[in-house]
């Protein structure tokens, strides 16, 4: 068995890419100030006595809100007569008399095979027979054929395959995929408690019993460290459905709250991490489509309904028809006026998810199924401590012939089980491999975010430099949705893989130290050396995203050190410098099929990167923000020195603090919530969010959700 091929194992069975190859489930649905890291929360332990000494205060939905939903309703309804499942759900709750019955039926077919994403229309299914109890609209012989799908359909991996099928091609347990399994049997049981469910001849009330648990330990977990898929404007559009779900209609108060709990949490990133209605931040889990030719966040109607941030696009979108829907939940108002009030002004900081040696902090272990899944959840099966854990989980859950397994030769699943049972030596050999079997683990990411009225920089501070990762977007400078710029080292599978896809050109690939303050960063890439991986994975040279098409004005300029090119949108302006030589790559993207004016591709596979943003009303002109730029030292050694125009004198290495005219930069681990508004440590169970006379507190584990007015 040849290394290429061992390692190809690792890779797959922690890539993250479940879903139809990265398809947008949007078309799918259509083609069917900041405090200091060591600062802590507000002490909220005595809920009782904070009761007594504050007025508590309506978590009613706004006039904004109700007006952006009744809006989405009435465009989702009307879609929905030609459109896609989500449309059909509006529908229902409109209690109209006609639905695109092949596109309900396509839905049908799909979860009847039981084919990956099915979990997806699942989810919409059971919300349209739950709205049909309110409005009775479906007609009888459609209802059937849904509650026929419902109670056939599988909704874990502990059930068993049909007789002669010994497996199943469902992705189960990604972040997103798990939430949604979750939830659609919770609502699934109550629906049906008294029906025998074919599949595995449980009646409903046993599916709701098996689902709760891991509904709790799910939403728990979003509630203290965060979500593993920090960001993802595509996966959190498959996250809010099943949130909203639990809100509406779960059967437990406390599993109500806590869903509308999280929901806020979201409603919170979103807003503090959105800029002219553009996600513009680092993403755990995206694809090139929604970064080129221009930014295409799935959550932009999501945003929009909460928050009022942005527009829509879409008009039969996944969680915005969700929320569209429903009459429980609404986004705490101060959310929304903490949104308007941040718009223009913005320093954040944000820790999401935890690293995989803080398992057992968390209680959570290495080698049982339940806990194998929260791993494979952050795409952390691969990390050294888990390898083993991960190997016998395959067998008893039949995924050697599923999703992604299933498509390894057998010569792998004989080496691997050959492995199992003999102490260490999985972990050993995993650990060889760190940089790509753990790079590739979701782990904890620390966000920093400056916004100003003209642009936004944002991204993952001092994240794992120099390991792999699959699906990652780690740092951006953003005018507006066509002008923006991000940069990335692309180390991709070479060609033997069987037509495996991980990371790609714009995403994922071999992490840089990106280091970030307020409008400067600086980003070092250096070449990493993976002896066992060097002939199985590519190693391209650095590149930078540069869409000369979105700028008014793109200026190049070669100082005796570096290059530096700089564009303009408007009175905002960026400024981008590379250590070594870099031209234009020109032609036709194929892909895309538009004129390749965007990749700026650097000599050598190592090089520094220095991007400072700015603008008419802090640069005075562009010729000015040029100048000062052009002349500017920069100079790389062992440490970067940028003398910035706008900051000061800016030193980092690739290692050890950076600093600011001698003064050290906060690069984390930041707490899980730190800004003027909102604080929560992180690992810790309680949220506060303030805003003027007005707060509030959210404790997820506890099912706290509430808000009050402060002195």
């Amino acid at each position: 068995m040849s290394t290429p091929r061992l390692l190809s194992l690792l890779l797959c069975a922690a890539l993250t890419a479940c879903g139809s190859s990265g398809a947008d489930t949007d078309t799918a649905a259509d083609a069917l100030d900041a405090a200091d890291a060591t600062d802590v929360a507000p002490d909220l332990s005595d809920v009782a006595s904070a009761e007594a000494e504050t007025t508590e205060l309506p978590l009613t939905p706004t006039a904004g809100y109700l007006a952006r939903q009744a809006e989405y309703l009435q465009v989702c309804t009307e879609k929905g007569a030609t459109g896609g499942l989500y449309g059909q759900v509006c529908r229902v709750a409109t209690g109209q008399s006609t639905y695109n019955e092949t596109a309900i039926d396509a839905s049908l077919a799909k979860i009847a095979l039981r084919e990956d994403t099915s979990d997806f229309h699942v989810a919409a299914l059971a919300r349209m027979l739950w709205l049909d109890r309110t409005t009775r609209a479906l007609p009888d012989a459609l209802r059937t054929r849904i509650e026929d799908g419902l109670l056939d359909f599988k909704y874990w991996l502990d059930e068993p395959n049909r007789p002669g099928e010994p497996t199943d091609k469902m992705c189960y347990w990604t972040e997103n995929h798990q939430a949604l399994f979750h939830s659609s049997e919770l609502l699934a049981g109550l629906l049906f408690p008294d029906r025998v469910f074919a599949n595995d001849g449980k009646t409903g009330a046993e599916h709701a019993d098996h689902a709760r648990p891991y509904v709790h330990r799910w939403l728990d977990l979003r509630g203290t460290v965060g979500f593993s898929e920090w960001h993802s404007n595509v996966y959190f559009n498959e996250d809010i459905p099943a949130l909203v779900n639990l809100a509406d209609f779960a059967d437990l108060p406390e599993i109500r709250t806590k869903a509308a709990a999280v929901l806020d949490l979201v409603a919170l990133d979103f807003l503090s991490n959105t800029y002219k209605g553009l996600w513009s931040t680092v993403h755990g889990r995206t694809y090139e489509g929604h970064l080129i030719p221009e930014i295409d966040d799935s959550t932009e109607e999501a945003a929009w309904l909460m928050l009022g941030l942005g527009q829509y696009g879409s008009k039969d979108n996944f969680s915005a028809a969700f929320l569209a829907t429903n009459n429980v939940y609404a986004p705490a108002p101060l959310l929304e006026d903490l949104a308007a009030a941040t718009t223009a002004s913005f320093e954040h900081r944000q820790r999401d998810g935890f690293d995989v040696a803080e398992g057992p902090d968390f209680g959570i272990g290495y080698e049982s199924d339940d806990d194998v899944v929260v791993w494979a959840g952050m795409a952390g099966i691969a990390a050294p401590p888990v390898t083993e854990g991960m190997v016998g989980f395959l067998d008893p859950n039949n995924l050697w012939g599923g999703f992604l397994f299933g498509d390894l030769p057998a010569e792998i699943k004989d080496v691997l089980l050959s492995m199992k049972g003999t102490p260490g030596k999985l972990k050993s050999f995993s650990t060889q491999l760190e940089p790509i079997s753990r790079g590739m683990a979701l782990e904890s990411m620390s966000t920093y975010t400056w916004r100003t009225p003209d642009y936004q920089m944002s991204g993952a501070q001092d994240h794992r430099p120099g390991y792999w990762g699959t699906q990652t977007h780690l740092w951006r400078a953003t005018l507006d949705k066509q002008a923006y710029v991000f940069t990335t080292l692309p180390g991709g599978i070479s060609a033997d893989a069987k037509g495996l896809e991980f990371a790609g050109d714009w995403i994922g690939g071999w992490n840089p130290r990106a280091t970030l303050h307020r409008n400067v960063s600086v980003v070092q890439y250096r070449e990493t050396s993976v002896p066992l991986a060097n002939a199985f994975l590519t190693k391209d040279t650095p590149h930078a995203y540069f869409p000369r098409s979105g700028f008014d004005e793109v200026v190049e300029s070669t100082p005796e050190n570096g290059q530096w090119l700089f564009g303009r949108k408007g009175d905002a302006y960026v400024g981008l410098w590379s250590q070594n030589p870099a031209a234009w790559v020109e032609g036709v993207d194929p892909a895309t099929a538009l004129e390749a004016a965007y990749e700026w591709d650097v000599a050598g596979p190592e090089n520094v990167f220095v991007c400072e943003l700015g603008s008419k009303t802090d640069s005075g002109s562009f010729k000015e923000f040029v100048d000062a730029l052009t002349t500017a030292r920069v100079e790389v050694g062992d440490v970067v020195t940028f003398d910035s125009p706008s900051l000061g004198t800016v030193e980092v290495g690739w290692t050890g603090a950076m600093t600011v005219d001698g003064q050290a930069v906060d690069l984390g681990p930041y707490p899980r919530w730190d800004n003027a508004h909102a604080t929560q440590v992180h690992g810790e169970d309680r949220a506060t969010i303030t805003l003027d006379d007005r707060q509030l507190q959210l404790d997820v584990t506890a099912g706290v959700r509430r808000m009050v007015a402060v002195p």
